[in-house]
């Protein structure tokens, strides 16, 4: 007689803050005061593009903006929808990348996530090297604020593994011609000194991301997803910075003294799992509702995108190896071998899918990546849609019924009854 297998319970709980995160909440604070003051202090305001070689940015003084990383931050303070409704009804389709059609709303309605819009570009650099609509996206900007733009045009490669020295000289070549055009409009000579300081900072900022990443393979991995987004924003924004790498110091001590110690982020770990791809800024929440039934998500990939060794010696070389070895240059093979490295490596029990469905782009191959693993080692996997910028169309209640369908699976294959 087969004894029925109980259905999981949630248990709700708070987790416990990580004491970086004020050093976290001064560097936000004093990055956006320097971006609203740059025109006074006379600093270039930067517009990018991800994977837009942000070292060249700092070489040249200027202070960088992001506007993807602008929208991800009017989501989680959830003004986003709105202003992408404004981009609608300027003829954009829904259907866009949210983080572009979030920027329109801004660039047209002239607000943002604080009331205030950020302040208007002076340059606007771009590269396809993360997504080939990125250069498009700019030119609508460029025709909008009618002020410089620079194209960096990136060799896509076979996958992240793979670069050609072709490859290589021609992005070294495309960097080289942007510092040009950048001495042009900002009517400053380059200083390779000061880039190869900036480069030497990123680096280091990258090696200590990539070692507190390491440690989230600890049993119990000692920091959660949402700590992993939340602290990529110094990364992301402040790389090449003095104030990143001294962050990241701080992080990687408190994590390295919660995994001396056995301190878990969720309290009794019994799944782990991947997290595949983008974050859900406006619902960040979800991911401890996983947390409530013991799962924490223990690696994904998306929060290494902006890391990367750089070698100060050879900046433009290295520069060029960093940002065209984008995991997400790789087809879904080369993604679900990276994957499987992970799932061992990091003792994975499952991977979660989140469909962004504003990203067909990157989101269309998660179900060849999902059979790969199923069929290569036996790992089970979940799906759900939503928009990682903008609310509309997202059921919370379904996508919570469908978790918790995928945790009673994952309790009958770990911890079978009999």
């Amino acid at each position: 007689m087969e004894t029925k297998q109980d259905k999981p319970t949630a248990t709700p709980f708070k987790a416990v803050r990580l004491a970086a995160s004020a050093a976290l909440g001064t560097l936000n604070e004093i990055y956006y005061k320097e971006l609203a003051n740059a025109k006074q202090q006379g600093k270039p305001v930067i517009w990018i593009t991800s994977m837009t070689p942000i070292e060249l940015v700092y070489a040249f003084d200027g202070i960088p903006f992001f506007p993807e990383n602008y929208a991800a931050l009017c989501s989680s303070r959830k003004v986003a929808e709105d202003l992408c409704k404004a981009g609608e009804a300027r003829g954009y389709s829904q259907d866009l990348c949210a983080y572009a059609l979030c920027t329109f709303g801004i660039m047209f309605e002239k607000r943002g996530a604080f009331g205030e819009p950020p302040p208007d570009p002076d340059i606007l650099i771009a590269t396809e090297g993360a997504c080939a609509t990125h250069p498009k996206w700019w030119e609508a900007m460029q025709r909008f604020y009618k002020c410089p733009m620079i194209i960096i045009d990136a060799p896509y490669t076979v996958d992240s593994e793979t670069l050609a020295p072709r490859q290589k000289a021609y992005n070294v070549a495309e960097l080289k011609e942007a510092v040009k055009l950048l001495e042009q409009a900002t009517r400053k000579p380059f200083n390779m000194d000061k880039l190869r300081e900036v480069v030497s900072l990123s680096d280091q900022a990258s090696e200590l991301w990539d070692e507190i990443d390491a440690m989230r393979a600890a049993i119990p991995t000692p920091i959660s997803q949402i700590d992993v987004f939340t602290c990529l924003f110094p990364l992301v924004t402040l790389k090449g910075t003095k104030g990143a790498v001294d962050f990241y110091k701080q992080l990687r001590d408190e994590v390295k003294a919660r995994v001396d110690n056995k301190v878990g982020f969720v309290p009794n770990e019994r799944f782990r799992l991947i997290w595949d791809l983008f974050p859900i800024y406006h619902n960040m929440r979800l991911l401890n509702y996983f947390a409530e039934f013991g799962a924490a998500f223990v690696t994904d990939l998306y929060g290494n995108a902006f890391s990367g060794r750089l070698d100060p010696s050879d900046p433009f070389g290295s520069l060029a190896n960093r940002y065209l070895s984008f995991f997400m240059r790789a087809a879904s093979r080369g993604k679900a071998e990276l994957y499987k490295k992970r799932a061992k490596q990091y003792h994975v029990d499952g991977i979660v899918f989140h469909s962004n469905r504003c990203c067909r782009n990157f989101t269309a191959e998660q179900p060849d990546i999902g059979a790969i693993l199923r069929e290569e080692l036996g790992l089970p996997s979940m799906s759900f849609e939503g928009n990682m910028v903008d609310p509309r169309g997202y059921d919370d209640a379904q996508v919570k019924s469908k978790i918790e369908t995928f945790i009673e699976m994952l309790e009958a294959r770990k911890y079978p009854k009999k």
